[in-house]
C-alpha cells in the first residue's frame, strides 16, 4: 500500500461519536491504497493539541502501524489495528507529549479503490499557539471556524459525500434526536449547489430547509440553515447536491448546540 497525504489547506476538519466537551477539527486526509507498502510523508501541524483521532472513509482500513513524531524529536506509535468504515478511533497521546510533526502510516486498504484516512484533532486550549503559527493565515485560518460572525465554534458532525457531474442523494441520520440550535453546511473540495435539504425531527415531521437561495455554495465557506419554529431535536438530514465544476464534493455538516 502506499500512503499520500494531502493537506488540504482549505478545505479541512471529525467524526460521530465525539465526546460532548470536544470541539474536533479535521486537520488532513491520507489516501491508503490496497494492500501495504510504506512511504512516510511530512505531516506538519500548526501547534499542539488536546486529543487525535482517525476515520476510515470508503472500506475498512488495517494499520500495522501508524507513528508519530513529537516537537522533541521523539518517536512513538500512537495506533495499530483496524479502522472500521466511518467509526472514529480515539489515539493515545505518551504522556504530556501534544505537539506532533509528522505523521507515519503503515497501513492498507481491504477495497481494491482504497479508502482514506482522515485525521481529526481536538485543539482545545492550544488554539492561540496555532494562532501564532507561521502558516495561520495562508492554511489553517481557512481550516478553522474559530469566532465566525456566523455562530461561532461550529462542531463538526460529519460529512456526505456527492460524485458525479448530476444531482446525487445522500442523507445524515446521526443525530438520533438531539438536540441542536443550529445546523450549517461547509462544501470542501469544489463549490456545490444543493437542489433540497429536508430535515427530519423526533415527531416524525419533515422540512424542507433554505440552503443559500438556491445559489452556490462556495468551497470552503460555512452556510446556515435556519430551522423552523421550535423545532430543535433533529434525527436526519437528507440531502441533494452536485459538484459545480469538479466531479465529486464532500459537504461537511456543522451543528451548535
Amino acid at each position: 500500500m502506499k500512503t499520500r497525504i494531502a493537506m488540504l489547506a482549505a478545505t479541512l476538519c471529525a467524526a460521530t461519536a465525539i465526546p460532548a466537551l470536544a470541539a474536533w477539527d479535521e486537520v488532513g486526509v491520507v489516501r491508503i491504497d490496497q494492500g501495504r507498502d510504506r512511504e512516510s510523508r511530512s505531516f506538519n501541524m500548526g501547534g499542539s493539541i488536546e486529543a487525535l483521532q482517525f476515520r476510515a472513509e470508503g472500506g475498512r482500513i488495517m494499520c500495522r502501524a501508524i507513528n508519530a513524531r513529537f516537537g522533541n524529536g521523539r518517536s512513538q506509535t500512537v495506533f495499530r489495528g483496524t479502522l472500521e468504515d466511518g467509526q472514529p478511533r480515539a489515539v493515545d497521546l505518551p504522556g504530556r507529549e501534544r505537539n506532533i510533526t509528522r505523521l507515519d502510516f503503515d497501513c492498507g486498504a481491504d477495497n481494491r479503490r482504497g479508502a482514506r484516512i482522515h485525521v481529526v484533532a481536538d485543539v482545545g486550549r492550544y488554539r492561540e499557539e496555532w494562532r501564532r503559527s507561521p502558516q495561520w493565515q495562508s492554511q489553517w485560518s481557512r481550516v478553522f471556524n474559530w469566532g465566525s460572525n456566523l455562530v461561532n465554534d461550529w462542531r463538526y458532525l460529519d460529512s456526505v459525500r456527492f460524485e458525479g457531474r448530476g444531482d446525487r442523494e445522500g442523507s445524515f441520520a446521526g443525530w438520533r434526536g438531539q438536540r441542536a440550535e443550529a445546523v450549517a453546511l461547509r462544501p470542501l473540495e469544489a463549490d456545490a449547489r444543493c437542489s433540497r435539504v429536508t430535515a427530519r425531527f423526533g415527531n416524525g415531521r419533515s422540512q424542507p430547509l433554505d440552503v443559500n437561495r438556491g445559489d452556490v455554495l462556495r468551497r470552503g465557506q460555512y452556510y446556515k440553515l435556519d430551522l423552523p419554529g421550535r423545532a430543535r431535536d433533529l434525527v436526519s438530514l437528507d440531502m441533494r447536491c452536485q459538484a459545480m465544476g469538479a466531479n465529486r464534493v464532500t459537504v461537511q455538516i456543522y451543528t451548535s448546540r
